[in-house]
């Protein structure tokens, strides 16, 4: 479930939705930011920055990262929240976390609506504005915690679509060093790129060239399916249990 899901560049609307954010996680809260690589999915989060850091929020920011990343990250340094904007299907999408690592329920997601609802301008004194840091060490966090989890057990060369999603540096990073062959389908871009269909991808696998395949899904709620090379898929809820299931477990 998101917070919004826009078709159009709305910056006023997004620096809103920052400030309803902040209020939502109370005073003094900590909050952290990510995005995919997408550049109106930069612009967007700088917007949700000016919005936290007006009401006073201390900002954690991972920066380009998969959303992943960020759920594990907000867990492990106790934040109070966290977002993550992305572009997908033609939309900016803007998630917002809890301190567990979920996203927040619908109901949630409404408080935070009818406060954005409620602001018609914002300012606060200098002093009394809140803080941007950068944490760049999410993906490194990332990748150590889903090495802790599997051995490394599984013959044969990968195929993995990550659908332009930024999660292909946590692929690239766990396959490396597990020193399993793979190859990137749809590695992650910048820009609007057409992905190539989840046919040509199957196509690849019957081939014979790959003995597994992988689909990490964009959107983090529908997970990642992996398939032999007879084409046949099995889903699995996220990426550490398919690599779990898969490449063995510790």
């Amino acid at each position: 479930m998101r917070l919004y899901a826009w078709d159009r560049y709305e910056p006023i609307r997004a620096t809103n939705a920052g400030l309803a954010i902040a209020r939502y996680f109370g005073e003094n809260c900590t909050i952290g930011t990510g995005r995919d690589g997408h550049s109106v999915s930069r612009f967007i989060r700088r917007c949700i920055v000016n919005g936290l850091v007006n009401y006073g929020a201390q900002v954690l920011d991972f920066r380009l990262v998969p959303s992943h990343v960020i759920r594990y990250g907000l867990v492990k340094q106790r934040l109070d929240g966290a977002v993550y904007i992305s572009y997908y299907k033609d939309e900016i999408q803007i998630h917002v976390y809890g301190k567990d690592g979920k996203n927040l329920s619908g109901e949630e997601h409404l408080k935070i609506r009818l406060e954005a609802r409620k602001i018609t301008e914002a300012s606060s004194a200098i002093a009394d504005l809140g803080s941007l840091m950068q944490y760049t060490n999410g993906i490194d966090d990332y990748v150590d915690y889903l090495l802790s989890k599997v051995s490394g057990v599984g013959n044969g060369k990968w195929l993995i679509d990550t659908q332009g999603d930024p999660i292909s540096l946590v692929v690239e990073a766990v396959f490396g060093k597990l020193n399993l062959d793979y190859r990137i389908f749809n590695p992650m871009f910048t820009s609007s790129v057409e992905l190539k269909p989840n046919e040509e991808f199957i196509a690849a696998l019957k081939e014979g060239k790959f003995a597994h395949g992988v689909v990490v899904e964009r959107d983090e709620l529908l997970g990642a399916n992996y398939y032999g090379m007879d084409g046949k898929g099995t889903h699995f809820s996220s990426l550490e249990q398919l690599l779990v299931s898969v490449a063995g477990r510790k």
